[in-house]
């Protein structure tokens, strides 16, 4: 079997009785934080521009946040944007992909189109988890090294797994969606260079891309089964290399979906262990901001590009997307603030001369014995006025397996997110929807509480 099949195999075998207790109860959490993401990021100043891509005549799926339906495919492409757009979504480190902000939109547009059920959306979407996370796991920070983002590459297969098994495509249609994704898939990292927030856009892209792809191999489409591992399939011709095969080796064995990691800080995942260290040592007793004569951080090579360089520009980001892939305006930030949250990268906040002139004194060195993409680890050293040096160092950042958030915690991040968009007795209808999703009869009874 091609690696596309053993995937559609899967997808197409799983039931929800097969899905263990502790991955139903992440996939309900893991709706919950995206919704909660989407709905705050509905109100940003560059959501408009999205929103209406939707326009005002569907009647399939609803566009978070909003008072609009829209066709599937364009629900899903907006909704996937919303989720993603203020870097606050969950990342599972091995592949390095925002495995939720592609699935959630995904499932729950369809199943919304569908009128499915609870239980049905979260068979889909763990087919779906678990792909996404194993596609880029057979190459593991090889794409982004490529200067492709693993999200919306490895997400239109997932995606289009995802949709199929909503629709409950046989293997057969399944592997077709996945060789017709081939395709579609798509999304590079030049964004880095000046700022520009495409980037927001690509887990809705490959959500769209993903739906389109299980639409027609519905209808009878062929596509290629060996796309993933082929002569012209997604590795050679993206990364000019073989997949590893082992993550595919343990489907239905091991779940994947338990190991992607919640965000803390609405930034991306790579600055959050550098983070925990400089909160860290700003509360170590008698610390003071005014004592620091420079900070250095020690990077993996592989993160160097994408949250160091070039060191001016991220010292003095030109815009919030920028600040956000900023290891020195983040670092910076968490010393002069004493906490990183929405208001650290909004316009306002890039101006703040105490957080420039300390981004302005932090440096990096690369670190050759770093573990990623394994982990993404944080080691962070100050120097200060009088000589003296304090240091932290973390394997991991907060929200994964090694280091995990309560439930709690991901609950309250979801109403303190939602609370920007929704009155407070939807915010708390939708929480107690979500978190019984399992129960539902029909997601549309969720997704209407969605609507702004």
């Amino acid at each position: 079997m091609t690696l596309a099949q053993r995937l559609a195999a899967f997808a197409a075998s799983l039931a929800f009785e097969d899905v263990p207790d502790d991955v139903v109860a992440s996939v309900r959490l893991r709706t919950l934080d995206v919704l909660g993401i989407a709905l705050a990021s509905s109100r940003g100043d560059w959501a408009p521009a999205v929103i209406d891509l939707a326009g005002n005549g569907g009647r399939e799926c609803t566009v978070l946040g909003t008072a609009r339906m829209a066709p599937l495919p364009l629900a899903i492409l907006v909704n996937g944007t919303l989720a993603h757009g203020l870097d606050y979504d969950d990342t599972h480190a091995a592949s390095i992909t925002h495995a939720s902000a592609v699935i959630v939109p995904t499932v729950l547009g369809v199943a919304e189109a569908h009128d499915l059920d609870g239980r049905s959306a979260i068979t889909a979407a763990v087919a779906g988890y678990e792909a996404i996370t194993r596609i880029g796991m057979a190459a593991s920070g090889a794409f982004h090294a490529r200067g492709w983002h693993a999200t919306s590459v490895c997400g239109a297969f997932a995606a289009a797994l995802t949709a199929g098994a909503c629709e409950r495509l046989d293997a057969a249609r399944l592997t077709a969606a996945l060789g017709l994704a081939g395709s579609f898939a798509s999304g590079v990292m030049e964004h880095l260079e000046d700022g520009s927030w495409v980037k927001r856009l690509h887990p809705g892209w490959a959500g769209h891309a993903g739906a389109l792809a299980a639409g027609l191999a519905r209808g009878g489409v062929p596509g290629p089964a060996t796309i993933l591992e082929g002569r012209f399939g997604l590795y050679r011709t993206f990364l000019g290399a073989e997949p590893d095969p082992r993550p595919f080796d343990t489907l239905g064995r091991e779940w994947e979906t338990l190991r992607v990691g919640y965000k803390p800080y609405p930034c991306c995942h790579l600055n959050h262990a550098y983070l925990d260290c400089a909160l860290e040592l700003r509360r170590a007793p008698g610390f003071s901001i005014d004592a620091i004569e420079r900070i250095e951080c020690r990077v993996p090579a592989g993160e160097v590009p994408i949250i160091c360089e070039p060191a001016e520009t991220k010292r003095r980001p030109r815009s919030s997307y920028d600040a956000q892939f900023s290891l020195a305006f983040s670092i910076a930030s968490a010393f002069v603030d004493g906490a990183v949250g929405l208001d650290t990268y909004a316009s306002a906040h890039l101006d703040d001369p105490r957080v420039l002139a300390l981004a302005a004194r932090v440096s990096h060195v690369v670190d050759p014995e770093s573990p990623f993409p394994k982990s993404f680890p944080g080691w962070v050293r100050v120097r200060l006025r009088d000589g003296q040096e304090l240091e932290a160092r973390l394997p991991h950042g907060r929200g994964g397996l090694e280091r995990p958030l309560p439930a709690e915690a991901i609950v309250e991040k979801f109403r303190d997110n939602a609370r920007r968009a929704l009155p407070a007795a939807r915010v708390a209808a939708l929480e107690r929807a979500v978190l019984d999703l399992d129960r539902l009869k029909s997601v549309r009874e969720l997704m209407v509480l969605c609507r702004g």
